[in-house]
Order: C-alpha cells, then structure tokens, then sequence
C-alpha cells in the first residue's frame, strides 16, 4: 500500500473517531433521540456531507454510536482488569472503583450507553451490539465468577447498579455505587477454579 493510500487511511479513521466522540457528546448530553447526521455534524464542526460520508444512514450512526462509548468503557477496564491479572481478589474493589468513576470521571460515556441500551427496546437493530458489549465484559469477570451463566448475570446486576446511580439523586453519592458494586461481585466468587483456567484469562 503507498504511502498517499496509508495517509487517506489514516485521516479517514480520524475522522471517524472524532464524529463518534461527537455523537457520544450528542447522546449522553441530550439523549438517544437527539441523534442525527445534523447533530454530530455541528458537534464535530464538520459539514454535513462528512457525516453521512462515513455514516449513510441514521441506523449506520446509531450502532458506531454506541459500539464507540461501549468499547471505550471497556477497553478501559480490560486494561485495568489485566493490570490486576496476578491479584483475582482485587477484582471486587476494581469493579467498585472503576463504576464510581464511570458515574462521575466518564459519565457522558455511561449515559450515552445506557441511552442506547435503552434504545435497544425500540430498535431491534442495536441489540447485536448490546449482546456483544455483554459478552465482552462477562469474558473479563467469567475466569472470578466460574461461568458464563453466572458472569453474564453480574454483568446485567452491575449495569442495574451504573444506571441507578446515574439517576439524579442527591442522598447518593459514588461511595454507595463503589461499596455494591463490591459487595456484588464478592459475593459471587466461585469457590473452586474451573479445571484448566488462571484468572483473568
């Protein structure tokens, strides 16, 4: 591949990157239905045009929405989660520490994903994406928790806690989220190690 093709490359991804960050911007700030090309575009002070370039139609936009402020949440925990990979007890404060600061560091990323996660229920098109955002994240707590079944439960249970705690409520502040979150998933630690498996895996 030539360099010119390499540099178009480049500029293309981003350009992608910032219209995604504009539109996780539009979504955790106005709310899933305040998406569109229009939108992203003044948020990204680019033109129209670029937008739906890259994005033709408002379900093309919707889903990269979303799999954009799913994946930067989780890329960010996975880091965490492998930086822990010798200690599995420090699993449970991490998800503590790491939900309280989704719900005040990263909170236009959390809202943005519980809009559409909310979305799903009306647009049958997002779930795929929902699924594999669950997916991802139960990988990462299976190895502590001893299954599938039981990591994809956490999982759902940490995102009613997130979401509840987003709900705007003065008596509640972080350390409420940081002390269930790990309580939570203390209390599923599976008592014997699956044949074969390390932690964090």
């Amino acid at each position: 591949m030539s360099k010119a093709a390499d540099g178009r490359l480049a500029r293309g991804e981003a350009r992608r990157e910032l219209l995604l960050d504009a539109a996780v911007r539009v979504v955790g700030e106005q709310g899933a239905g305040a998406l569109t090309h229009r939108a992203v575009a003044a948020g990204a002070a680019v033109s129209l045009a670029s937008v739906t370039y890259h994005y033709p139609s408002i379900d093309d936009l919707r889903r990269a929405t979303f799999e954009h402020a799913g994946s930067r949440i989780g890329l960010e925990f996975r880091a965490l989660v492998t930086r822990t990979a010798a200690r599995p007890d420090a699993l449970p404060a991490l998800c503590g520490d790491f939900t309280a600061h989704l719900v005040t560091d990263r909170r236009t990323d959390a809202v943005a994903v519980f809009e559409m996660i909310i979305a799903t229920g009306h647009d049958p098109d997002l779930g795929p994406v929902k699924g594999l955002l669950d997916r991802r994240l139960a990988r990462l707590l299976e190895p502590y928790v001893g299954s599938q079944a039981a990591a994809l439960t956490v999982t759902a249970a940490l995102q009613g806690l997130v979401l509840t705690a987003l709900t705007p409520d003065p008596a509640r502040d972080p350390q409420w989220l940081r002390a269930a979150v790990t309580d939570l998933v203390r209390r599923y630690r599976a008592t014997t190690p699956r044949p074969g498996d390390s932690p964090w895996t």
